[in-house]
């Protein structure tokens, strides 16, 4: 008798109990309608002010930091965009704009996303989120990866009410968990395109790959640096229209390096 795990052209891998965390995060989305504003952004400039740091004060700032930053100011024409709501007729409105980022982490050998939330992100500094980005130690991955192996040990009826639970309490959002979601894959892998999240956060920010090709100017045409954004709201909540405002604010304060460049 052969192994159970091998036959002839493939292998049966173990599934890692800990993607149950991830699963659970996905199965909400499916009482949402959500909907994609797909657009580029210019980051030549800030690129090249933050290549020109780099070499003046030998620090990194990471573009996820300056991106967090133009999120959170960006949402703050429009805190509506990322409110929840908790029931039939309550919609929970923040005062500040806490933004999550997924960091990638090692479990078992696999690959598995860690949540890092800069809070009121809104009221900071790219160099302030910036470090707050690199001072992610590896105690506070590991614990966090402590919490979720305890999480997923539990069964799914109890780990959807605790998920449930979390995400509709207004003091946990406010104190330990978000309210904005910036997803990149920009972060692991190089080359252009965008990214759909699928997500139950009621505004997410899908930052994509970097493009060079033509760009106008003034009134030449040159060589720029293309970032490819995806903006994900919760249509249940905004409309179009306010939706598409956002998403040009947005362009608009990245393109000009807002909070980085004078």
């Amino acid at each position: 008798m052969g192994n159970n795990n091998q036959g002839p052209g493939y292998t049966i891998e173990p599934f890692h109990r800990v993607r149950e965390a991830v699963i659970d995060v996905m199965i909400p989305v499916r009482k949402k309608h959500n909907i994609h504003i797909l657009f580029e952004a210019d980051i030549t400039d800030v690129r090249k002010y933050l290549q020109k740091q780099k070499v003046a004060t030998g620090e990194s700032i990471s573009l996820t930091a300056f991106l967090i930053k133009c999120a959170a100011d960006a949402t703050m024409t429009n805190k509506r965009l990322s409110s929840r709501r908790i029931s039939a007729r309550r919609l929970v409105v923040y005062d500040d704009m806490h933004v999550s980022c997924m960091v990638e982490a090692e479990i078992d050998g696999q690959s598995h996303p860690l949540a890092l939330n800069v809070r009121q992100a809104n009221r900071k500094g790219v160099v302030e989120i910036n470090g707050e980005l690199a001072g992610f130690t590896e105690e506070q991955k590991q614990k966090q990866i402590g919490r979720t192996r305890m999480y997923s040990k539990l069964p799914r009826f109890i780990r959807s009410r605790v998920m449930h639970y979390f995400f509709n309490n207004p003091e946990w959002i406010v104190n330990d968990g978000f309210n904005v979601l910036l997803t990149s894959v920009g972060m692991f892998g190089a080359g252009g395109g965008h990214i759909i999240p699928y997500t139950d956060a009621s505004l997410c920010i899908g930052v994509g790959g970097i493009t060079r090709k033509p760009g106008i100017v003034g009134d030449r045409i040159e060589p720029r640096e293309f970032l490819a954004i995806t903006v994900t709201y919760d249509h249940n909540i905004t409309d179009g229209a306010p939706a598409a405002r956002f998403a040009q604010v947005l362009k608009e304060l990245v393109e000009c390096g807002h909070g980085l460049i004078d």
